[in-house]
């Protein structure tokens, strides 16, 4: 446990723990002074690589044993989504069971309570290491030399807060713009303030992260990256419009949103549902993206296992993976599914229910609709999760043309951002100025996927009253549109809802078939018991409380 009190102290201690990334002989006391970092050759260049390369692929929680959820920024898309009601973590061995059916383990004495911790403050940390050593003096502005590094870090910076204010407020935005946050940890933290360090406000905490926004918009704006796996000023502004949109600024999300949108085309259907490139390589819809890479820990060591790649593609040939082979498929809620029009090109992500009515060669032949390796697929579902075929997921797809290759079938990319998620908060955010423009901008975005769209069918009367009709309308869009890049729970919150898994049909599990009419307690994270140890001025998130059973079905 004493890793989390260093993963937040390091950036309090400044320069002494950067030894890392100089390749110099280290001095006989071990201490580095801020000056030598300086002058270290690439040190600093260095230290602004690893802020992306580090995303992905690297077990950062523990390096020494095989959590198959222990891959990177990837693996928080799942288990902040299994807490809702769109992600299914089915089959007989699934690892992202804590998250979805076992809610009391994430209390705060819990070891799966310390992994977005240390994830996420070891990230902050290389952030603040890069902006503390961008300029010679203290907390100055960057040299001209280091300002793009700088710039970097501050998108990043931001990117990371702005998951944890929304991992771990106490309340949502729109019920109580008080509620406290998460910590602030950044370059200018003494170790002093460390230990005594108070939870941010909403509104303290999108202060810090505009700030941070707006240091990265002036010092990006004339920096040409060399691909999408580095922030550039259209991802800042994609960061402001995620932001105006949690604070329900609505002026200024439609205004980034659209600024962030310039310069990239929305994916095709031919794109959305390639079986080579799908969801596994930018293309001219994505702003943003990590990789995995063949010399990652997680690609080289367990098999791959514990990998992205792993845990949601269904189609590699080398009997690895806990989506193909041990057990492991993660699908969609049924409910949902059935929602989408067959119009809809969509839909064809998913497997239809229909196929598990079918003996095995009729529902292997139904599979090459949606696969050129149906058996596979067969296998996976049926035989191996011992789950089924309804539902399954054909979204994400293996590096093209190396399916059967260990395991480089698993070096993908993940999009961590798209300009469909940006015309989705315009959408959004220009309806709730104006409901008409919002309808007539949703109903084109619509049917570029659907060409029989048709506006008011997607807002059932499950939703509660937090939201208007054409907001759920969006959500709905959003869900089948975005499902499985980590927006889910984060919209549950935002919009203040409840969920229903407990229905006539249901394919959730048993003993996880919980209706709530409101926000789920288990999404409002719990910190890690030893940081308020450590920390005297920390305040704690109740403990998640675990369901005393499954709920009477609910009727649609």
């Amino acid at each position: 446990m004493k890793k989390i009190l260093s993963s937040l102290l390091v950036s309090a201690m400044g320069a002494a723990m950067l030894t890392g990334c100089i390749e110099e002989t280290v001095p006989q006391n071990e201490y580095v002074t801020k000056q030598q970092v300086l002058d270290a050759p690439g040190a600093f260049k260095n230290m602004v690589a690893n802020l992306t390369s580090n995303l992905t692929g690297q077990r950062n929680y523990q390096p020494n044993s095989n959590n198959v959820w222990d891959y990177g920024y990837p693996t928080f898309f799942l288990t902040r989504d299994v807490e809702g009601q769109d992600i299914v973590p089915a089959g007989s061995n699934n690892w992202y069971s804590t998250w979805y059916s076992n809610v009391k383990y994430m209390s705060a004495g819990y070891a799966v309570t310390q992994l977005p911790w240390t994830y996420y403050y070891s990230w902050i940390s290389d952030c603040n290491k890069v902006l503390e050593n961008a300029s010679a003096i203290d907390y100055a502005e960057p040299e001209a030399a280091k300002a793009q590094g700088a710039g970097i870090a501050y998108a990043m910076r931001a990117m990371f807060y702005l998951d944890l204010v929304r991992m771990y407020a106490a309340k949502p935005y729109a019920v109580d713009k008080n509620a406290l946050t998460t910590i602030k940890a950044d370059e200018k933290r003494t170790l002093a303030q460390a230990l005594h360090n108070e939870r941010m406000t909403w509104n303290e905490a999108f202060d810090f992260i505009l700030k941070d926004l707006d240091a990265a918009e002036k010092y990006l704006a004339d920096y040409h990256r060399a691909d999408k796996y580095t922030p550039d000023v259209s991802v800042v502004y994609g960061l402001k419009a995620r932001t105006y949109q949690e604070m329900q600024d609505w002026a200024n999300a439609e205004k980034y949103a659209k600024m962030a949108q310039q310069g990239y085309q929305m994916m095709s259907e031919d794109e959305f549902l390639s079986r080579d490139n799908g969801f596994n390589s930018p293309n001219s819809s994505w702003m943003f993206a990590t990789q995995f890479k063949e010399t990652d820990p997680n690609i080289m060591g367990n098999d791959g296992d514990d990998s992205w790649g792993s845990v949601m593609i269904m189609e590699n040939g080398f009997g690895g993976g806990y989506a193909q082979n041990y057990g492991g498929v993660n699908v969609i809620d049924r409910h949902l599914y059935s929602t989408i029009p067959e119009t809809d090109f969509r839909r064809k992500c998913w497997v239809d229910f229909k196929l598990d009515e079918m003996g095995k060669e009729e529902a292997i032949k139904a599979l090459e609709d949606y696969s050129d390796y149906p058996e596979r697929v067969y296998a996976g579902g049926r035989e191996n999760a011992q789950y089924g075929l309804g539902g399954l997921c054909l979204k994400f797809r293996n590096a093209a043309g190396k399916a059967d290759v260990k395991y480089a079938a698993w070096c993908v990319s993940v999009p961590l951002m798209r300009i469909e998620e940006m015309k989705l908060i315009e959408i959004e955010a220009a309806g709730m100025q104006d409901e008409a423009r919002g309808v007539q901008l949703l109903t084109e975005f619509a049917k570029s996927r659907d060409p029989q769209f048709v506006y008011g069918k997607h807002n059932e009367g499950y939703y509660n009253n937090t939201t208007s009709a054409f907001q759920n309308e969006v959500w709905w869009q959003r869900r089948i549109e975005l499902w499985g890049e980590g927006f889910a729970t984060f919209d549950i919150k935002r919009l203040n809802k409840g969920i229903i898994r407990s229905y006539p049909g249901t394919n959730h599990l048993e003993n996880a078939r919980w209706n709530t009419n409101t926000l789920p307690n288990w999404m409002v994270w719990a910190f890690i018991g030893t940081e308020s140890d450590y920390n005297g001025g920390m305040t704690q998130n109740p403990d998640p409380i675990q369901p005393a059973g499954d709920s009477e079905p609910y009727n649609w």
